[in-house]
């Protein structure tokens, strides 16, 4: 991949979440978009100032995310970036000294506009806006050079209580968290966030011959060339999956399952779910994948 190009980049930490409070890390961090050529889709990073490679990376699909000054009580700057697709929260904090003597959470026009930045990349409006905006790339990384290290901007932040392509061979694998303790611990699950690029690429170089074989069978007709071998409907495959559009797929089927329409998704892909265990308020995409991958290990067992 050739190097990247940040669209826009401010010097932030990241937050862990302790119970209902947002604990800033000291470390000095970048916290950066770039555009992913392949999949056209942006990535929201964060990196040690000192690293090379990001310890956070995020896609991001158009109009899915926010990224927001956070409004709990906090002795610092820090956004939150949230997602209407799933519970997911990431809570970043300003490490560029606040312009305001005695006031470590002071918003300054400056900050907001970082934050709106951020955001208006997010919803997909288009990068090509954000060059006539007053405050520039450039410019955020100069700023930085009198960021407080250490967390004197941090503070501390009280927090409130948190297809288009065959899924059952692609979520086979996928390990789905089970019992009631977990289900009350961890956020609901998000088909993009189980069928992420690293996990569902693998798979389909995994893929035997058949498989790939039975898999194109579910994708649009004409999408393979005449002729093509394995080799070439493996890697159109993975295009797919890099594509925005499956992206977009697993988003809008994540959205149809959590209101309401898990009965009707399961029976047009044919995926025997429980529904007495839907009605139970067990989180309804877990529900689903269950149904997967029972079918798939059924679809084994037989063969």
């Amino acid at each position: 991949m050739p190097p990247i190009r940040p669209i826009i980049s401010i010097k932030a930490g990241k937050c862990n979440v302790d119970g209902t409070t947002v604990m800033p890390v000291e470390e000095p961090g970048i916290l950066y978009i770039y555009l992913n050529p392949d999949e056209e889709l942006h990535h929201l990073c964060w990196k040690p100032r000192s690293a090379t490679e990001p310890e956070i990376d995020l896609l991001i699909i158009p109009s899915d995310a926010r990224f927001l000054p956070y409004e709990g009580n906090t002795t610092g700057r820090i956004f939150v970036l949230k997602f209407s697709s799933s519970s997911a929260r990431h809570f970043f904090w300003l490490q560029s000294k606040a312009q305001h003597e005695s006031d470590a959470g002071f918003w300054s026009e400056r900050d907001l506009e970082w934050g709106r930045r951020i955001d208006t990349i997010l919803q997909g409006d288009g990068d090509e806006e954000m060059g006539d905006a007053p405050v520039q790339s450039a410019e955020i990384e100069q700023e930085g050079e009198e960021s407080r290290r250490g967390g004197e901007d941090g503070g501390r932040a009280q927090t409130q209580p948190q297809g288009d392509m065959d899924l059952a061979a692609l979520i086979r694998s996928i390990q789905v968290p089970g019992g009631q303790q977990q289900q009350q611990t961890l956020p609901p699950i998000s088909l993009h966030d189980l069928l992420s690029t690293s996990s569902t690429l693998p798979t389909v170089d995994d893929l035997d011959e058949p498989a790939i074989i039975e898999l194109a069978k579910n994708l649009p007709e004409g999408l393979f060339p005449d002729g093509s071998d394995i080799t070439a409907k493996r890697r159109i495959m993975k295009r797919v999956i890099q594509s925005p559009q499956f992206a977009q797929s697993l988003v809008s089927l994540t959205t149809a399952i959590r209101e309401g329409g898990i009965a009707g998704v399961a029976e047009s892909l044919r995926v025997p779910i429980d529904l007495n265990e839907a009605r139970s308020g067990a989180d309804l995409v877990e529900v689903f994948v269950k149904g997967v991958k029972k079918q798939a290990e059924k679809e084994d067992t037989d063969q």
